[in-house]
C-alpha cells in the first residue's frame, strides 16, 4: 500500500537487488514456505505477541510475505463481525522487526495506520481486494426507494447511498429483504465468525500482508542469506473481556453481528462480549534462490567496508490532548454554549528526514466528560462511541481547522479550515484519499448534507422509519476524516535520501481548533444539557513517517536516521 517506486533501491547491492528491471536474464528458484511461530499466546482479554524466526536462507520477496490467522467466537456462531474499517488488520497493536536482537522496524497502533493506508486505495480494490483479505467492509450501494418510480418526489432521501453492511435496504431492484418489509441491519454472515475451529465451518482466515504494516518490507527485498537471524514479533490487540459487563469494552476489533439501534443519550441493549479465542497464526513467505555466482554478489556487497545500505520508511506514533471545554459552572447552565477549543502539539523530530504526517482525532470516552458524552450525537450521528468502527476511525469534529510548522515557519499562510482544502492536502501524501465525500465532509455535522448516507426506510413510498434508524447515517458520517502533510518532494521518489525535509533543531509543532459545544437543558431528555454535548477532550494520534536506513554488514546490522 505504500507508494510502488524504481529509485528508492538499495545502495552498493547487486542489481537482483535493486528495484529496478534486469537488462540480463538470470535462472532463479522460487520456494513457497509455511511458517509457524516459535511461540504464540492469546487472550482475549489482555490480547497476546506472536514470535516468527524466519529461516536464513535465499533472498525473501518481502513485500509479499504474509500473515494468516482467523478467531473463534466464544459466544456463539455468526454473533461477532470484524470492525468495518480495518477488519482483521485491526487485531494488530505493534509490529516489530529484529535482526541479530537490534530492532529495524516498529509501528505502534499498525491497525489504525494500516486503515489509513488502506483509504488511498480506490474503491474498487478496497471492495474487491481489502475486504476479501481483512474482512473489513468497505463496500457502499445506492438506495433508491421504490415510491421515487410511483409518485416521482424530489424529496432528497429517495436516493441515498449506504453500506450493505450497516443497511439491507427494500428498494428499486435490490432483493436484500422481502416487499414490503423495513430495513434489516446484519453483517452478512460469510463475514462473521464462526464458534468452532473445525473445517469446513471454521471463521474466515484473515490474510495480512507484512507490507501492509512494515514499510521496510514493501521497498525491499532482503537478503536473509547474509543476515543475522530476522524476527518478526506481532503484539495482538484485546478483545471482548469476559470479566466485564455486555458492551463495557471500547477499544475492541470486533463487533457485534448485529448492527444495533443507537438513539440519542441511550445506551444501545448490548447483547455480546465479543470474547474470541485466536488460531495460531502461520505466516506464508516466498523465497528466491540465485545460483552460486549471484549469491556471492550479494557477500561481496555486504563485506565491503560500507557494507550494503537499505533505505526505508519508518513509522513514529506520538499523542496529544486537545482538553474538554466549559467550566463546571457552565456545565449545569441551561442555554446553550459553544467554545472555540485551541491546543498546541510539539512533535519533536529534530535532526529526521521527514516524509509525511497523519493525524486522526476521537473523543476521550474515558475521561469524566467523555463518559457523560460516550453515547452522544451529532445531528442524528454518533461522533463519539461508534459500534461498527470501534477505535478504527478519525472522526471530524465541529468547526475544526489546524496548521503546521516545520523548521520555525508556518506551513499555510492561514489555519486550515476549508474542509476540501484539507482532504486536498491529505491526497497529497499519496495518489488520492478515496473514501465517500460523507465520511469525510459533513459540512459541520449539515442535516441536509448527511441526507446521502441512508437514514431511514420506505414501503410503499412512506417512511416506515425514522432517521435514527439508518445505520449508515448513524456510525459513517464524518468518521474518515484524517488530517495529512505531505513534505515529500515526489512521491513516486519513494525513500531515497533527500526525497523528505530534513528538520533542524527546532521540532514539528501542530496547532488544531475545534469548537465544543453543550446544548441547552433538557435537550435529548438530558436535564443538565452535558449529556449529548461535544465538549469532552479530544484525542489525537500523530502518524509521523520518516526516512531510515538499514546497514548490513558482515558482523551484523546498524540502522542509522542520517
Amino acid at each position: 500500500m505504500a507508494e510502488q517506486t524504481i529509485t528508492a533501491t538499495p545502495v552498493n547491492a547487486p542489481d537482483i537487488l535493486k528495484n529496478q528491471p534486469l537488462s540480463r536474464q538470470v535462472d532463479v528458484d522460487i520456494e513457497s514456505t509455511i511458517l509457524e511461530p516459535v511461540s504464540h499466546n492469546f487472550n482475549s482479554q489482555s490480547g497476546g505477541r506472536s514470535v516468527f524466526n524466519l529461516p536464513a536462507k535465499g533472498v525473501l520477496d518481502a513485500p509479499n510475505a504474509s500473515i494468516v490467522f482467523s478467531l473463534t467466537s466464544d459466544e456463539g456462531n455468526a454473533t461477532t463481525a470484524y470492525n468495518f474499517s480495518a477488519g482483521g488488520v485491526g487485531m494488530c497493536h505493534r509490529v516489530t522487526a529484529r535482526c541479530g536482537g537490534l530492532i529495524i522496524s516498529q509501528v505502534e497502533s499498525a491497525g489504525q495506520y494500516g486503515w489509513i493506508k488502506t483509504n488511498f486505495m480506490s474503491q474498487g480494490v478496497r471492495e474487491g481486494v481489502i475486504d476479501a483479505r481483512h474482512h473489513s467492509s468497505s463496500s457502499i450501494d445506492l438506495s433508491v426507494a421504490q415510491a421515487k418510480i410511483a409518485n416521482s418526489s424530489v424529496t432528497q432521501e429517495f436516493h441515498q447511498i449506504y453500506n450493505p453492511e450497516c443497511d439491507q435496504v427494500n428498494s428499486f431492484g435490490k432483493t436484500n429483504v422481502p416487499t414490503g418489509a423495513n430495513n434489516l441491519h446484519r453483517v452478512q454472515v460469510s463475514k462473521c465468525l464462526s464458534d468452532t475451529a473445525t473445517r469446513p465451518n471454521a471463521s474466515p482466515e484473515v490474510v495480512i500482508r507484512l507490507a501492509d504494516l512494515f514499510e521496510i518490507f514493501e521497498e525491499n527485498r532482503l537478503p536473509l542469506l547474509a543476515m543475522a537471524l530476522v524476527q518478526i514479533e506481532i503484539d495482538w490487540n484485546p478483545c471482548g473481556d469476559p470479566n466485564q459487563a455486555v458492551g463495557q469494552t471500547l477499544d475492541c476489533p470486533v463487533i457485534e453481528a448485529n448492527i444495533l439501534p443507537s438513539n440519542l443519550n441511550v445506551t444501545p441493549n448490548y447483547t455480546q462480549r465479543n470474547t474470541v479465542t485466536m488460531t495460531q497464526p502461520t505466516m506464508l513467505l516466498d523465497y528466491i534462490h540465485y545460483d552460486d555466482a549471484e549469491r556471492q554478489k550479494i557477500f561481496d556487497s555486504i563485506n565491503t567496508s560500507g557494507g550494503m545500505r537499505l533505505d526505508f520508511s519508518e513509522v513514529l506514533l506520538t499523542r496529544g490532548v486537545n482538553p474538554s471545554a466549559f467550566t463546571n459552572a457552565q456545565s449545569i447552565a441551561g442555554a446553550r454554549l459553544t467554545q472555540q477549543v485551541q491546543s498546541n502539539h510539539i512533535l519533536g523530530m529534530a535532526g529526521k528526514e521527514v516524509k509525511k504526517i497523519y493525524v486522526t482525532k476521537n473523543y476521550d470516552l474515558r475521561s469524566p466528560r467523555g463518559v457523560a458524552e460516550r453515547y452522544a450525537d451529532f445531528n442524528q450521528v454518533k461522533n463519539h462511541r461508534n459500534d461498527v468502527l470501534a477505535q478504527f476511525k478519525s472522526q471530524q469534529m465541529p468547526g475544526e481547522s489546524y496548521n503546521f510548522f516545520i523548521n520555525n515557519s508556518r506551513v499555510y499562510d492561514k489555519d486550515v479550515s476549508n474542509v476540501m482544502v484539507q482532504h486536498d492536502y491529505l491526497s497529497q501524501c499519496k495518489d488520492n484519499y478515496s473514501v465517500p465525500n460523507i465520511y469525510y465532509d459533513t459540512a459541520n455535522y449539515n442535516a441536509n448534507k448527511m441526507k446521502i448516507a441512508l437514514d431511514c426506510s420506505w414501503v410503499g413510498g412512506v417512511r416506515v422509519q425514522d432517521q435514527n434508524q439508518g445505520r449508515t447515517h448513524r456510525y459513517l458520517c464524518g468518521s474518515q476524516h484524517v488530517i495529512g502533510l505531505n513534505l515529500d518532494k515526489r512521491n513516486n521518489m519513494g525513500s531515497v535520501v533527500g526525497n523528505g525535509t530534513r528538520i533542524g533543531s527546532s521540532p514539528i509543532e501542530f496547532n488544531f481548533s475545534r469548537v465544543a459545544i453543550k446544548p441547552g437543558a433538557n435537550v435529548g431528555g438530558d436535564p443538565n444539557g452535558t449529556a449529548d454535548g461535544q465538549s469532552a477532550e479530544v484525542n489525537l494520534d500523530f502518524y509521523i513517517v520518516y526516512r531510515r536506513s538499514l546497514i548490513i554488514r558482515q558482523l551484523g546490522v546498524d540502522t542509522s536516521d542520517a
